[in-house]
C-alpha cells in the first residue's frame, strides 16, 4: 500500500461537499506481496482509527484491497481530520516506512456521498458502479431507491453512494457466504419484473461489478 493514500483524496476532495463522506481508494498487491499488503493496511487502519476515523478493509474475490476511511459528516470534517493525519508523527512513520518497500500500486479512488438510509456492514458485499445516462444521477437514484426497497425485503442491505464523477455505486450488504449464496439461489422476481420495466428506458449503464469479503 503506497503511502499516496492521503495525497490522492485530498487531489479529489473539492469535487463534493455534501455530508456522509467515505473514501474509498483499491489497491492491487505486487507479485507475492498480498500479506505485506493487507499488513500494512491493518497498521495503516490503527493509526488512522485513534485518530478518529472508521476505516474498513475489504477483500475482492480477485485479491485486490479495499480501503474505506469515514465515520465523519461533512467533508469539512473529513478535511480536517486528514490535517490532523498528516501532523501524526506515527502516520509520517508509517508512510516512510511502506514508501521505503511498497507492496501495492492504487488502482481506484472513490470520493463518495453517502445517500441517506445507507444499510451497511456484513461479511460479503457487492458494488454495482452505474454510469449515469443523458438526465443525469438525480433519475438514477431514483430507481436505485426502489430496487433498494425491493432488495430489502428480501433481507439484503443497501447502500446508494454518489462518486466525484457523479457516478452511482449501488452497494448489496449479506451477512455472510452462505447469506449471499441463498439469495443468488432464490429468484427474486419482483425484482426481475421491476428490471424488465426499467430496461425499456434506462437511466444509467453498469460499468463494473466488485465482490469483496469485508475483514474484521
Amino acid at each position: 500500500m503506497k503511502s499516496s493514500l492521503v495525497a490522492a483524496l485530498l487531489l479529489l476532495s473539492c469535487s463534493l461537499a455534501h455530508s456522509d463522506p467515505l473514501a474509498v481508494t483499491i489497491w492491487k498487491a505486487y507479485p507475492g506481496k498480498s500479506a505485506q499488503m493487507l499488513e500494512q493496511a491493518m497498521a495503516a487502519k490503527a493509526i488512522q482509527e485513534k485518530l478518529g476515523a472508521t476505516v474498513m478493509i475489504g477483500m475482492e474475490n480477485t485479491g485486490r484491497m479495499h480501503y474505506a476511511v469515514g465515520g465523519f459528516e461533512t467533508w469539512q470534517e473529513w478535511a480536517k481530520w486528514v490535517a490532523k493525519l498528516q501532523a501524526s508523527e506515527e502516520w509520517t512513520s508509517w508512510q516512510a516506512k511502506s514508501a521505503a518497500d511498497p507492496a501495492s500500486a492504487q488502482e481506484e479512488n472513490y470520493l463518495l456521498n453517502v445517500l441517506p438510509g445507507a444499510n451497511g456492514d456484513g461479511g460479503i458485499y457487492q458494488v454495482f458502479i452505474w454510469d449515469p445516462r443523458d438526465g443525469g444521477v438525480g433519475p438514477l437514484v431514483d430507481v436505485a431507491q426502489q430496487a433498494k426497497a425491493i432488495h430489502e425485503k428480501s433481507g439484503i442491505r443497501v447502500s446508494i453512494n454518489i462518486d466525484q464523477m457523479q457516478r452511482m455505486h449501488y452497494v448489496m450488504n449479506y451477512d455472510d457466504l452462505e447469506h449471499w449464496a441463498k439469495m443468488q439461489d432464490t429468484p427474486n422476481e419482483e425484482f426481475t419484473a421491476f428490471m424488465d420495466r426499467q430496461s425499456a428506458n434506462p437511466t444509467g449503464d453498469l460499468i463494473e461489478v466488485y465482490t469483496a469479503n469485508r475483514l474484521p
